[in-house]
């Protein structure tokens, strides 16, 4: 069974909503994870998972968390190659294109992306939210 560590920034409680329905996935299957909040993450207890998820609301102009979530990624990006990691995120404005740049960057250090990202424009659906409850069900044997 992986380990697996969830991080996410929510300013509006949208993507928060999006993490929870991730980490019930993960339960219901039988795993376990560790959830931090961006601002509160153990940047050591993430990179020693199996799974890394991380999810961001877009801010500025359709960027991740620029406080906490860039950085870390900034700074231990050799640390991403040949992790599984998954990415998930809401936005307000334009078309999601924060997360197109954020998988490639991912990519560029190495990292495999599991599945494709679900992005929420604004609250996320019900529809949303059952696609990351079954993501989170995978996650744990992947």
């Amino acid at each position: 069974m992986n380990k697996i560590s969830l991080v996410y920034y929510s300013a509006t409680g949208n993507t928060e909503q999006m993490a929870k329905a991730i980490e019930e996935g993960i339960i219901e299957a039988g795993g376990k994870v560790t959830v931090y909040k961006s601002n509160q993450m153990n940047k050591e207890d993430i990179l020693s998972s199996d799974v890394i998820v991380m999810g961001s609301a877009a801010s500025g102009s359709e960027v991740i968390d620029e406080n906490d979530l860039l950085p870390f990624m900034e700074e231990d990006g050799s640390k991403f190659k040949d992790k599984k990691v998954y990415i998930f995120g809401s936005y307000g404005w334009g078309g999601g294109e924060f997360a197109d740049n954020w998988k490639a960057q991912l990519e560029g250090f190495g990292a495999k992306i599991v599945a494709m990202p679900v992005l929420a424009n604004e609250a996320p659906s019900d529809e949303e939210l059952a696609q990351l409850k079954e993501i989170g069900k995978k996650l744990v044997t992947i």
